[in-house]
């Protein structure tokens, strides 16, 4: 059986509800034990419908966000590696590479920015 490609918003609501649940079990959960998720996830879906569809904006800085938290590198593979298997599991189609290439991309960035290697 094929899955659908992210189409809309309530499929970007679906991928982040679904990819933080999955964080949550994960060895870097302890990042988001004082997270308020009903204030955050709001905030990460707008970021990730921007992204995909043209009639939506974000405007905040990623960086300054997450630069108080004490991050590793080994955090950015997690958080990577649990994006795409979350990806891969609900969607297929050309929308859900490019979230996974964008998510790889903001990975990068954000690792040499907030890390400075």
């Amino acid at each position: 059986m094929s899955t659908p490609d992210i189409l809309s918003p309530t499929d970007i609501t679906k991928l982040i509800k679904t990819f933080y649940d999955t964080l949550l079990l994960s060895n870097i959960k302890h990042h988001f034990v004082n997270l308020n998720l009903e204030s955050h996830l709001p905030r990460i879906e707008s970021f990730w419908n921007a992204t995909l569809f043209p009639d939506h904006a974000y405007a905040q800085n990623l960086v300054e966000k997450h630069m108080h938290l004490p991050l590793k590198k080994e955090d950015f593979a997690v958080w990577l590696s649990c994006f795409h298997e979350t990806v891969d599991e609900l969607f297929s189609g050309t929308n859900a590479e490019i979230t996974k290439n964008r998510a790889s991309s903001i990975a990068y960035i954000m690792q040499k920015k907030l890390l400075k290697d």
